[in-house]
């Protein structure tokens, strides 16, 4: 008697294929991790910086300021400090123009800190006031900057008020200046100096955002 060995096996493989399961699929092979993608903001999301530092005299001595700019396509923002890298107080000025009257109004408010926490009485006053006269100074300037590259005079409202936008967007100021070591106020001179400063590097700004061109943190210190 012939054994065909040949449907012996298919037997064999049949019997075992209805002990482990018809349906079962053989183990696929474990996919590879996926990479991390590195992803990359657009230039044009990015806001332009630029950074200056100028030396001050006071009190027989000389203080650096450092003054940071940062153009945001809906907001301004000026860092100015004497703190070592410290803001100080935050405050934010939005400028309303009416064409009723042809006026121009500032508010200005403060987002965080006061700059006066160590002071009392009237000289915690005066340190709040001069914050808000330090940030109302910049605003115009930038209001009459903007007039001026919109060809009209410095009186003249630009009407942002009929769409819900002022002249110019709103401006945030960081603010971290020392007090006199008797007491005293800042001098005139001291305080023109940081706001011109302060524009100077702000026109810069705005030629290079006109110009299609971007800087990071960086200046010619």
């Amino acid at each position: 008697m012939s054994v065909d060995v040949t449907q012996i096996t298919e037997t064999l493989e049949k019997h075992c294929q209805m002990e482990i399961g018809e349906d079962q699929s053989p183990k696929q092979p474990r996919p590879a991790p996926k990479q991390s993608k590195l992803c990359r903001p657009k230039s044009s999301s990015l806001p332009t910086s630029l950074i200056r530092t100028v030396q001050l005299e006071s009190d027989a001595h000389t203080v650096p300021t450092t003054i940071i700019l940062q153009l945001f396509s809906d907001r301004i923002f000026l860092s100015i400090t004497q703190l070592s890298g410290k803001m100080g107080s935050l405050l934010i000025c939005n400028v309303e123009e009416s064409i009723i009257d042809n006026s121009t109004t500032y508010h200005i408010s403060t987002m965080l800190g006061t700059g006066a926490a160590r002071r009392n009485g009237s000289s915690a006053d005066q340190e709040v006031a001069l914050r808000e006269v330090f940030v109302r100074r910049l605003a115009e300037r930038i209001v009459l900057h903007a007039r001026n590259k919109a060809g009209v005079g410095e009186q003249t409202i630009l009407g942002g008020s009929e769409d819900g936008t002022g002249p110019i967007s709103p401006l945030m100021v960081g603010l971290g200046l020392r007090s006199n070591r008797d007491g005293g106020r800042m001098s005139a001179e001291n305080f023109n100096a940081i706001i011109n400063a302060a524009i100077d590097l702000y026109e810069e700004g705005w030629r290079i955002v006109h110009s299609g061109g971007m800087v990071g943190m960086e200046g010619p210190d």
